[in-house]
């Protein structure tokens, strides 16, 4: 099992989203500099898909999907969040 190199802090951040195409709402749950656990609220994603967070009008954050429990997933972002994205979702 591989641990976490980076505390998460509780979240309810809603954002849409993109799995790479197909559109949808997602809870941004425990988030991290590297990483968050989501709830959809509907669709579906699958292991090893690229997911897409429309932070605002220019920013989106890109991530990969590393586990998938029910309506729940891991992802790992693909860069760290940048401080413009932490402006974005005001943490």
């Amino acid at each position: 099992m591989q641990t976490r190199t980076t505390n998460r802090q509780g979240s309810d951040i809603v954002l849409d989203c993109r799995v790479p195409i197909q559109r949808a709402r997602a809870i941004l749950c425990d988030i991290s500099l590297t990483g968050c656990r989501i709830e959809l609220f509907d669709g579906f994603v699958n292991k090893g898909s690229t997911i897409f967070f429309e932070l605002d009008d220019r920013n989106e954050l890109a991530g990969q999907i590393v586990w998938v429990k029910g309506n729940e997933a891991g992802v790992r972002f693909m860069h760290k969040l940048s401080p413009i994205a932490m402006d974005a979702l005001e943490l």
